[in-house]
């Protein structure tokens, strides 16, 4: 025999009827009550809000936004991969500035898959977001014009958007290799190397490039100089710095393009008696216990200047005064543990 303990069922949710019918008043009467407006009595508010505690009402406000044709206080973004820390700093940082505005801030991961990320995007306008930062994965951004015109701002970090003239926020990409270069040659580095992820993705191409670049411009051997490409994950780094290692000719200094491949090299790092020495893109917690070096290219930073971005954008959707933030990076001062 059931009872009602064993009763699975969720309970509905309350509705603006119940508050009424429980409060002895009309549908609009209550409506008037919960958005504050004054042609209301003291005892008749004082019922409806004693309803609304009893049955635990809680107004849909996205649904009386959209009611009104107005977009929502929610901005959106779309980031390829919440567990890498650097898209966890990224939006930890924008969520402290967008709060402090007023606004709350929804994620969603596209994993680095550009139709997925197309979903993720149109699913986002849907709910009538008031705007998007993108972290760009797709190929083509075109279809986001007409969305534009419609009112929805937009800021794309990290990458440009390809095929729309957009709000960007960047990183110097050329600026940063420059800075890791400069200081393995100060550490006494001659044979350099740089490990980054697939040249598919736009800041490995743009690191890449700028390793070459800083080669050229300081005048090295290009012998002693190398790249390896299409390394993905922690693991995938660990093997590829071995493998440098194993060489006739050992490297003595690795840069590694982000976090991630950071890690990776630094477990290597950490379990040798070398004199190795690795210079990271990104900073990442762990660095100075594995004896690496790091930019000052802090997440959360770029975090708040994206949601700065975004914010200006928002009293001017339609216009078409594109920006290009560029947040510079430099050797972070030297810490414990890091010769």
């Amino acid at each position: 025999m059931s009872t009602d303990l064993n009763n699975r069922t969720p309970m509905a949710h309350p509705t603006l009827a119940d508050v009424a019918a429980i409060a002895g008043v009309s549908i609009k009467t209550a409506s008037r009550v919960l958005n504050g407006s004054a042609n209301v009595s003291p005892e008749t508010e004082e019922k409806v809000k004693k309803a609304v505690s009893l049955v635990g009402y809680r107004s849909n406000r996205i649904a009386r936004e959209l009611r009104g044709g107005s977009l929502s206080n929610i901005i959106g973004m779309v980031i390829s991969d919440l567990a890498n820390p650097f898209y966890a700093g990224l939006a930890a940082g924008a969520e402290e500035t967008l709060s402090k505005a007023g606004f709350e801030l929804i994620l969603a991961t596209a994993r680095d898959n550009g139709e997925r990320e197309k979903v993720l995007i149109e699913s986002l306008l849907e709910r009538r977001v008031r705007g998007l930062i993108i972290v760009p994965s797709a190929e083509d951004y075109s279809y986001l014009h007409i969305e534009r015109r419609r009112g929805f701002s937009f800021v794309f970090v990290d990458r440009p958007a390809p095929y729309l003239d957009a709000d960007t926020v960047l990183v110097d990409n050329q600026g940063g290799i420059n800075a890791c270069v400069d200081k393995l040659l100060a550490l006494g580095c001659k044979r350099i190397a740089i490990i980054a992820d697939t040249p598919a993705i736009w800041t490995a191409a743009e690191r890449i490039e700028g390793f070459k670049k800083a080669i050229v411009t300081r005048k090295l051997d290009s012998d002693n100089s190398l790249i390896i490409s299409g390394v993905h994950t922690s693991i995938e780094a660990e093997q590829a710095t071995r493998e440098l290692l194993s060489q006739r000719k050992k490297v003595d200094g690795i840069i590694a393009a982000n976090d991630l491949i950071a890690f990776g090299v630094g477990q290597v790092k950490s379990h040798l008696n070398s004199n190795l020495h690795v210079v990271s893109f990104d900073e990442f917690p762990s660095a100075a216990l594995m004896g690496v070096h790091t930019l000052n290219h802090d997440p959360q930073r770029l975090g708040r200047l994206t949601a700065d971005v975004i914010l200006k954008r928002m009293n001017e959707p339609t216009a078409d005064n594109y920006q290009s933030a560029v947040m510079k990076v430099a050797i972070n001062e030297e810490i414990q543990g890091v010769a």
